[in-house]
């Protein structure tokens, strides 16, 4: 009796699920492709038996966060990442049943250039988190699109999921896509309380509100929404629950966000620094043919980030969700579009929170807006197609065409890592060409300047193939072999740098480039430059190039 209830329980699943993709055929296949194209460059730039450290280093310093979370009970110390806490928490914890399976050993790891193999498939695994917060992301969007905004799904998947910047950030163990997928399901809820504006749904709402701001401090604007939400959509509800709400929104935040903090562990003066200061300060130093930092951020990151064809769609959208609710206003007909006009208003608050990041508002930073460009010019082209029902074959070839170039440009992101990369081109060159000895010259500090693999692995080990000397301009001495990494950024389009003020010694000491590696020309196809690419924030690649100097 019992087996067959098991039975007819799995038939019922099964059946639910077979349903759920005849339903959703499209949502179905975006998910399949996505997964696949993440799982094709899995390994790219973590950890293996040619190089220590990753590639992106933020992951490296997202792993020790985890370490130190469980170690030290804080995320904000020395060599890991910095900020709230929720996301270690959770990494752990995901991270326990391989453990337990004996499937990785995270305690074997006694140095970061030990046990090469066994990081490898540890930052495996913890990829693969980042591409369950995906897939999770993509399901709640196209929920929210269905359920919210009443409109074709599909438009918002494509929206959403068709862009560099977050088919770039999938490939990495951070908290960024992790935190889209917070924010997409606070929204969900908070539109859901709008629907059903009970005291469960509005409580819900805080907990998700919460989770997100626990995962990534720039989710705090959401505190302001979840506040509005009560008055925008509530007219029923005492004010007691608008308070409940906001003690359960604080406790959870303070627990699962910032209990460090509260204990006085970590240093999260440097934290709000590194984020609010040091970032913003350079672009005075830049050569950008742009006035201003947010003319730059605004006309070329932006559109590099999301992707011309559908940046242009997303500002035209927003702009008219804007158009429309101050019309409502003054006619006093603001009652309608409630969903997208509260939308509108959380996509603003975000907006304005990334303006005091200034240059450093690029890359990562940017991904919180990703949602609100998606659902508001999603609803943005569901109302044309509506209302230009009779065009309806012309909108159909100028959104293909659209796509077309916004395809090409998101899928450079996954390309790039298909082909063999600079620093395993130039390490293969290196080892045929240097006599094993040598002397090299390199930059402070080796991890963060994109050098060649055999490079980064032979500094850190005990026994070198090379010999190194970390030099600048102001070196007494220069050894007659140098290795410099993004020659053309800074001889281009810096004003002043330590690395151009040692290119211009080099010059000066008739030492002659003998051999340089460039990334593949389709990269900066839409980039244009190297600032922009670097810039942009997509990807750590960088020009390579040897100097020597005959004795």
């Amino acid at each position: 009796m019992v087996i067959l209830k098991f039975k007819k329980k799995l038939l019922d699943i099964y059946l639910s699920f077979t349903n759920w993709i005849l339903e959703n055929k499209f949502l179905f296949c975006v998910l399949i492709v996505y997964a696949i194209s993440m799982l094709t460059v899995i390994d790219w730039g973590i950890p293996g038996i040619d190089h220590p450290f990753n590639y992106q280093m933020d992951e490296w310093h997202q792993l020790q966060a985890i370490k130190t979370t469980f170690k030290d009970f804080s995320a904000n110390v020395p060599g890991s990442a910095h900020g709230t806490m929720l996301h270690f928490i959770l990494s752990g914890l995901y991270l326990a049943p391989f453990y337990l399976a004996k499937i990785i050993n995270p305690f074997t790891i006694k140095s970061s250039v030990e046990f090469l193999q066994v990081q490898q498939k540890l930052f495996e695994i913890l990829r693969l988190n980042t591409l369950i917060f995906g897939l999770l992301s993509i399901f709640f969007i196209a929920k929210v699109a269905r359920e919210h905004l009443k409109m074709n799904q599909n438009i918002v998947i494509i929206l959403f999921a068709v862009t560099p910047l977050w088919m770039s950030l999938s490939n990495y163990f951070k908290y960024d896509i992790a935190l889209v997928f917070w924010i997409i399901i606070s929204l969900h809820y908070l539109l859901k309380f709008g629907s059903k504006p009970t005291l469960q749904n509005y409580l819900l709402a805080g907990v998700f509100c919460s989770l997100a701001v626990a995962t990534k401090i720039s989710a705090l604007p959401l505190l302001i929404p979840y506040i509005l939400s009560f008055f925008w959509f509530n007219k029923k509800l005492k004010l007691t629950g608008l308070l409940i709400g906001l003690l359960i929104f604080f406790i959870i935040f303070i627990f699962l966000g910032i209990p460090d903090l509260i204990l006085g562990k970590g240093n999260w003066s440097e934290f709000l620094y590194s984020n609010l200061t040091s970032s913003s300060s350079a672009y005075g130093n830049l050569l950008t043919g742009f006035n201003s930092w947010w003319q730059y951020i605004l006309l070329k990151i932006f559109p590099m980030d999301f992707g011309y064809g559908f940046f242009i769609i997303f500002v035209i959208g927003i702009l008219y969700w804007i158009i429309l609710f101050l019309k409502r206003v003054f006619n006093k007909r603001q009652y309608l579009y409630k969903n997208e006009f509260f939308l509108l208003f959380c996509f603003l608050l975000f907006l304005l929170s990334i303006i005091p990041l200034k240059l450093g508002a690029n890359g990562n930073r940017l991904l919180v807006l990703l949602p609100f460009f998606a659902l508001l010019s999603g609803a943005f082209l569901q109302r044309i197609k509506n209302t230009l029902i009779n065009y309806k074959s012309i909108l159909t070839t100028l959104f293909m065409l659209i796509f077309t170039i916004q395809f090409y440009q998101s899928i450079i992101t996954v390309y790039v890592k298909w082909l063999p990369d600079v620093r395993q081109i130039s390490s293969q060159w290196i080892e045929k060409n240097i006599e094993k000895g040598t002397l090299i010259g390199i930059e402070n500090i080796p991890i963060y300047q994109l050098l060649p693999d055999i490079v980064v692995k032979d500094f850190y080990s005990k026994d070198r193939s090379y010999d190194y000397q970390i030099i600048d301009a102001s070196s007494k001495t220069i050894p007659s072999l140098v290795i410099v990494t993004g020659k053309e950024l800074d001889l281009n389009y810096l004003k002043v740098s330590a690395k151009k003020r040692l290119l211009r010694r080099l010059m000066e000491e008739e030492y002659k480039q003998i051999m340089e590696f460039y990334p593949p020309k389709i990269l900066y196809l839409f980039a244009g430059n190297e600032l922009n690419y670097s810039i942009s924030g997509l990807a750590p690649i960088s020009t390579i190039s040897i100097f020597k100097k005959d004795k």
